[in-house]
């Protein structure tokens, strides 16, 4: 007799494809001054794979941003900066036929009552129905099965009232091997609402710029800390001798405003290998 043993597993992705499964716009982003009502509206698209249905429920919950960037969802929160208790969301549960567009709107009502700053939740959206997914033993006389769950995150924020986005890079520091440098920025937001950057990193000696580096994207979270490392490859720089590492973060203030934060420090480069050129 065969023994089954069972195992649970919620799979969660907050990227904007699971699979065969595409949402637009992947970020909501609300400004609760341009109404004069006591309510905003949005609305995603969701479209699944061309030969499969499938039938998702659609819920929100509140979250915080981490100091490393990801999204920890708190789903019981106290928060007053959580808009969970003031959505309202159609449909509420779905199913995707065949490539189908299925356009998801939400109103944000009794805005009145939120604080100023940022105000926000992360709408799900879960298969109704759990996968089963028969996992190889070596065990002849025991079966394995998985049962899945998927889900979509889709981040929904609203600006209201007195809000302000500003960014400082506090500290940049550098570590060196072989083939990288390996950057340990920290950055702060020192205002009530998040600020989502973009950098770039430029590698320069006598004054003639060397290589430029795009930078990886993060969000930092309202009135806190972000801490990130970055590999800068160094492994095809030809010349001995020291050069320049310039880091530009570039955010959009509360007006849309551009803004860009420079730092620089030195490094050298020895014994270098032409080879790798």
């Amino acid at each position: 007799m065969k023994k089954l043993i069972i195992l649970g597993l919620l799979l969660c992705n907050f990227q904007p494809v699971y699979a065969t499964l595409r949402v637009t716009p992947t970020i909501l982003e609300l400004n609760a001054n341009t109404t004069k009502r006591n309510y905003m509206t949005a609305s995603f698209n969701v479209r699944g794979a061309d030969d499969e249905t499938i039938r998702f429920k659609v819920y929100p919950s509140y979250f915080e941003i981490t100091e490393d960037g990801k999204m920890n969802e708190i789903p019981v929160s106290n928060s007053p900066n959580s808009l969970v208790k003031n959505i309202g969301i159609v449909p509420n549960e779905f199913t995707l036929t065949n490539g189908t567009l299925q356009k998801v709107r939400l109103t944000i009502a009794n805005i009145d009552k939120l604080p100023d700053g940022e105000n926000r939740m992360v709408l799900f959206l879960e298969d109704v129905k759990a996968k089963e997914v028969l996992l190889p033993n070596s065990n002849n006389d025991v079966v394995t099965k998985l049962i899945v769950k998927s889900r979509v995150g889709i981040p929904v924020y609203l600006d209201k009232g007195r809000f302000v986005k500003c960014a400082n890079l506090e500290d940049l520091s550098i570590q060196k091997d072989k083939e990288n440098l390996n950057l340990k920025l920290h950055l702060i937001s020192k205002g009530n609402s998040k600020v989502r950057y973009r950098g770039k990193a430029q590698i320069i000696q006598h004054k003639k710029l060397v290589k430029e580096i795009p930078i990886s994207s993060h969000t930092i979270k309202d009135n806190g800390n972000l801490y990130v490392t970055e590999k800068i490859p160094i492994f095809d720089i030809r010349e001995n001798g020291e050069y320049k590492l310039r880091v530009i973060i570039t955010y959009e203030d509360e007006k849309g405003n551009l803004k860009n934060i420079t730092r620089e420090t030195n490094f050298m480069v020895e014994k270098a290998d032409d080879t790798k050129m």
